[in-house]
């Protein structure tokens, strides 16, 4: 659910509170405790986490949606996980505002919360009480509404958050207090409208009770029902259905029932009762344990289960009610303990706070500026629990006249209040009056300013001119709201949201458009600003009001690309309808298929056995050998080439509960291999069919190459045997996506080399060599980087992680001896762990042993360098004080006058750039906030060059994310797992950095970056140096006058791989004089001058043939050069 008009981002602050611990990530899912009961606090799943500690508050936003009641939105990021949380102040001395009971009409009935708040009227609510979740439904604790008693406590749960007729709120314990008059005497009433009663009770059940059953605990039961004040009938047992207004219901057990036996049809019989309480209370609901007395937090509450939790609470004068609605369950948000909830709360003033029903229940709802009731917060189930009863917030009906308006943009995107130059943006006004009801805003008088920027052209359409800041106005009447929108640079690029629409027939599904300036600032465009081609007869596309895109299928089994247009830019969007299973092997053969293990410890067999249907393949292992990670592989040999353009692949597993990791290997058609996850756990016995989607972006045909499970939790020892039979695809039919090209980023040199007056540091990473092979190629190849970096003479190196394969001491003593034998002390090195740092063992014990630092923070000729420890894949796993240490040094370095730069270094990228996402950091939030960092500090420096530099991919990439370059280097020894025409390639890289860059002149989204008063390029640029055995020139010996062909050059590397020798290689093309060699314009204009017999585009390797005569071309990458002369005739 989106409530992004809660969240301002604030500049993120570190600050220590006691919230926080630090865990160790899994690598694989693990089972988690279930704890089932008829109450709904004990229907799920918990996390168990660590200790307190500190706390980095990313995003905190107030506002006002009632007189006297503000919500607060926050998001916080701390050792134990990210934590959202909605907190809401009330006056309860405000006369506009009031609470009471949200309360779905029968006790023994359930409702969405927002459900209750737009039938009752209420602005705002949050949960209430535990219920009897798997049966009736009933809350737990005493229910009062409207000063009336509706129900009794049930057994112990009788703790009370309650408001009484004075607007005093309390946390108190409120009992039943009733008799039952029989015709012959009185006796006490033990319940009302209660799913129990206690042994030897009776219990009363009113109309309000509902249909659901009444008590089924105790024997005997007796049942009387009374209709007008008689006895009407008689019998034994508990019934169930609706109640009249003019009747109740007895129920007794044990001696309870025996006294119901007494009465006969007709006896009159009444009821009286009333709530045991000091206080006159307008309002009550239950909860279970108090959090705060007295203005302290209770002793001795739990700190290691995490979950969502709603408590309520109230200032010391009690006169101010905070209730609070924390997610959990969720990669976006942990939950809480009960002891970071007390904490919370006395946090924000509760002087007495009291914990109310949690985990799937935790619902906050309320609304906004002038719209309806909405959640809004994430309940962990994904939507709106039905609940028992919450607490409703009221406000008095206003005079309905304009009081204010908010200005919001009608599409619903954080991104949404930025606009490119010669694009729209859509504004809406959202009137209220002086209690905040929605009042309807009329016509509205629309200004931008300053006008030069962007103008209105209609009814809330502002255009933008150019980039810079502009400020959009909205004017009803007297009243006034404004916004401020930011044009960004010129279009360079648009996507889709989505790579590929797969639907069905009956389906229909959304899309809309993003556009990147030059530095990835990104911001959506809108419907009017696009153009879209499409074949009618197959779908149907539908402009949305909020700018996106419907779109409907017509016709099943069929195909249609969308060809999607804004300004110049291009984008695609393929789309297909139905999916067709097709099989791929049933396994009544097993010739093709093989088995291998790793580590060599593992043991594994194969065997040919009975499966599902005919023959399937056994795979038997032994986990038991070793605490690395380990895996036992059936392979397909050759690989299996798999039919048309593939979404899923699956199979059947006879599975033997042991809780392996199950995934498979596929192979796509740029070499590029592909790990999937077929199930997190094989926790099963007998068959099930497992599956996984193969994920967008991958180049077809594909070909299956593995199954296996693996194990990574060391703890985790046993020996197991699957049976694997029938793998099948999934396919949609085939359609043809053109293929576009992005340009390459100016942070990697072409055609040139790093500038002089530069100073240079190396990078080399994913060596993953390990002890048990010193001559390995993985070594060979290492020691031949380290060689040529010493060599090139920078001034330091970075190993950017996994230099070993495994963690073990001998493979750190190889390491050692490999970084003394070619380097020594010839220049510092600094090396950082990756993921294979603590491969094996588990932790960077080994590692630390040799090398005492797992990060580093220091300033090298005005740049400041922070190396991060990222090995678990994740910051906050590996070292979260790394996280509060990275801003400080990055808000430092922002002011500080001698750093004119910062780089920052990790192992895993942000960003993976393969289909897969499996090498980018696990936690995309936490991936997120270090983006959000290093373009705050561009915007708050004055324009000061970033760059964060990762690995892990296998792949040389750079992507630009909000004003910062995020560049992934290759490996220089584990084999690559990009395709080698896009960066998969053996390499390592040097840097050059400029010591006296300029600023950028603006440090906002809306200018680019700034540019060197040294050379005229970027503060720093990338030299990429591919390991060449060799290169081969493809170009022709003779060629006729006006005659244009592709050149290419090949480079050949170890392991027989192949690649084009181009962008993002370092490549430099020289030739003779007559021969001229450019890009863009220079080269167009080369060709009309009548000075060259040729010319050549060295981006897109197109030559030119312009007259006759002999040229020579030349190529160069790191060292290497191979020369061609090419006769023109």
């Amino acid at each position: 659910m989106n409530v992004k008009w809660w969240r301002n981002v604030i500049m993120a602050s570190a600050i220590t509170v006691p919230l926080a611990p630090t865990v160790h990530a899994e690598s694989q899912p693990s089972d988690v405790a279930q704890a089932r009961s008829t109450s709904s606090d004990r229907t799920e799943s918990v996390i168990f986490v660590g200790p307190a500690g500190k706390t980095l508050i990313s995003n905190q936003s107030t506002t006002s949606i009632g007189p006297g009641v503000e919500l607060t939105s926050f998001e916080r990021f701390d050792a134990r996980g990210w934590l959202n949380g909605e907190i809401m102040s009330i006056d309860l001395g405000n006369d506009s505002i009031s609470t009471d009971l949200l309360f779905p009409g029968r006790v023994s009935s359930a409702k969405p919360l927002s459900e209750m708040a737009k039938e009752a009227g209420a602005i705002a609510g949050v949960n209430g009480d535990f219920f009897d979740i798997n049966n009736t439904k009933a809350p737990l604790g005493t229910v009062v509404s409207d000063g009336k008693l509706i129900k009794g406590p049930q057994g112990s749960h009788t703790l009370t958050a309650s408001v009484d007729k004075n607007g005093i709120g309390h946390i108190s314990t409120i009992l039943l207090d009733g008799k039952i008059n029989l015709p012959n005497g009185e006796v006490k009433l033990d319940a009302l409208n209660q799913y129990g009663i206690s042994k030897d009770g009776i219990g009363l059940y009113t109309s309000v009770w509902g249909a659901a059953e009444r008590s089924q605990t105790g024997s005997p039961l007796y049942e009387v029902i009374v209709v007008d004040g008689k006895v009407a009938s008689v019998s034994e047992g508990a019934g169930s259905g609706a109640i009249s207004e003019n009747a109740f219901v007895l129920v007794g057990r044990e001696k309870g029932a025996e006294v119901l036996k007494a009465l006969s049809v007709g006896d009159e019989v009444t009821v009286e009762y009333a709530p045991k309480s000091d206080i006159d209370v307008s309002f009550a609901v239950g909860g279970n344990i108090k959090l705060v007395e007295n203005g302290e937090v209770i002793t001795n509450l739990d700190d290691t289960t995490s979950a969502p939790r709603t408590a309520v609470g109230f200032s010391e004068d009690r006169k101010t009610m905070i209730l609070v609605a924390i997610d959990g369950r969720q990669t976006d948000s942990r939950g809480m303990t009960f002891k970071e909830l007390a904490e919370l709360m006395k946090e924000h003033g509760a002087h007495y706070a009291l914990n109310l029903d949690g985990g799937g229940s935790t619902t906050m709802v309320a609304r906004k500026t002038g719209t309806d009731v909405k959640a809004v917060n994430q309940p962990s189930d994904g939507f709106e629990r039905s609940v028992p009863n919450g607490i409703g917030i009221f406000a008095k009906a206003g005079s309905g006249e304009l009081k204010s308006f908010a200005v919001e943009t009608v599409f619903d995107s954080d991104k949404s209040k930025r606009v490119f130059p010669g694009l729209t943006r859509t504004f809406i006004g959202l009137g209220h009056d002086e209690n905040y009801s929605p009042v309807s805003v009329g016509e509205v008088k629309w200004q931008a300013l300053p006008a030069d920027v962007g103008a209105f052209e209609g009814d809330g359409v502002f255009r933008a001119k150019k980039s810079g800041y502009a400020i959009t106005q909205a004017q009803v009447k007297s009243s006034k709201g404004s916004m401020e929108i930011t044009v960004l640079g010129e279009l360079d690029r648009i996507e889709a949201s989505d790579a590929r629409l797969s639907l069905e027939m009956g389906q229909q599904s959304r899309f809309s458009v993003n556009g990147y300036d030059k530095d990835g600032y990104s911001a959506p465009i809108e419907a009017r600003d696009v153009s879209i081609d499409y074949d009618e007869t197959v779908i149907s596309i539908m402009e949305n009001v909020d700018g996106s895109f419907t779109v409907v299928p017509k016709k099943d089994g069929d195909s249609a690309l969308i060809t999607i247009t804004a300004k110049d830019e291009v984008a695609y969007l393929p789309v297909t309808i139905g999916l067709a299973t097709k099989n791929v092997d049933n396994f009544e053969e097993i010739g093709g298929w093989s088995f291998t293990k790793y580590p060599s410890e593992v043991g594994a067999s194969m065997s040919h056995v009975e499966g599902r249907n005919g023959k399937g393949i056994e795979l038997a292992y032994d986990f038991s050998t070793t605490t690395a990670t380990r895996a036992a592989y059936l392979q397909a040999s050759p690989t299996i080439e798999l039919p048309g353009d593939v979404q899923k692949i699956g199979l059947w597993v006879k599975g033997d509960g042991n809780g392996a990791w199950l995934r498979t290997v596929i192979e796509d058609a740029g070499n590029t291999r592909y790990t999937l996850t077929l199930a997190d756990q094989v926790n099963w016995t007998g068959w099930k069919y497992v599956e996984a989607t193969v994920p967008e972006g991958v180049r077809y045909p594909v070909k299956l190459w593995r199954i296996y499970p693996v194990e990574t939790n060391k703890n985790n020892q046993y020996t197991g045997q699957l049976v694997f039979d029938d793998v099948t695809v999934k396919v949609p039919t085939s359609i043809d996506v053109p293929e576009q090209m992005k340009d390459p980023d100016s942070l990697i040199i072409q055609n040139g080399e790093i500038e002089k007056g530069r100073w240079t540091f190396a990078v080399l990473a994913d060596s993953q060599f390990v002890a048990k092979s010193p001559n390995s190629s993985q070594v060979q190849m290492a020691r031949e980087s380290l060689r040529q970096i010493v060599s090139a003479n920078p001034e330091f190196l970075v190993i950017n992680g996994d230099l070993v394969d495994t963690a073990w001491e001998e493979d750190f003593e190889l390491a050692e001896q490999i970084l003394q034998e070619e380097v020594g002390d010839k220049l510092p090195i600094y090396y950082i762990p990756g993921n294979h740092e603590i491969m094996g063992p588990g932790t960077l014990d080994n590692f630390l042993e040799v090398y005492e630092n797992n990060r580093y923070s220091f300033d090298h000729k005005g740049t400041r360098f922070i190396l991060l420890d990222s090995s678990t894949g994740s910051f906050r796993t590996s070292d979260f004080q790394q996280l509060l240490d990275l801003k400080k040094a990055l808000t430092e370095a922002a002011k500080d006058p001698n750093v004119k730069n910062v780089v920052v270094m990790a192992h895993h990228p942000t960003r993976d750039p393969l289909p897969t996402k499996n090498s980018q950091l696990s936690d995309r939030k936490e991936s997120n906030l270090l983006e959000l960092f290093l373009t705050e500090f561009r915007q708050t420096s004055g324009g000061k060059g970033a760059l964060f530099i990762g690995g892990h991919a296998h792949t040389v990439s750079v992507e630009r994310v909000e004003g910062v370059p995020y560049m992934v280097v290759g490996p220089s020894g584990k084999a690559p797992y990009g395709s080698a025409d896009a960066g998969g390639f053996y390499e390592w890289t040097m840097f050059g950095i400029d010591p006296t860059p300029v600023p950028a002149q603006a440090k906002g989204p809306e200018q680019s970056n700034g540019q060197s008063v040294v050379s005229g390029t970027d503060w720093i640029q990338a030299e990429v140096n591919p390991l060449l055995l060799d290169i081969t020139l493809q170009t022709p010996e003779r060629l006729k006058v006006g005659e244009t062909i592709k050149i290419e050059a090949i480079g050949h590397q170890k392991d027989n791989l192949n690649f084009p020798l181009r962008y993002p290689a370092t490549v430099q093309w020289e030739g003779s004089d007559n021969v001229f060699i450019g890009s863009g314009e220079e080269l167009t204009r080369a060709e009309t001058s009548g000075k060259y017999t040729a010319i050549f585009n060295y981006e897109t390797g197109d030559f030119k043939a312009l007259k006759a005569g002999e040229i020579t071309l030349k190529v160069e990458a790191n060292g290497m050069t191979k020369e061609q002369t090419v006769t023109i005739e």
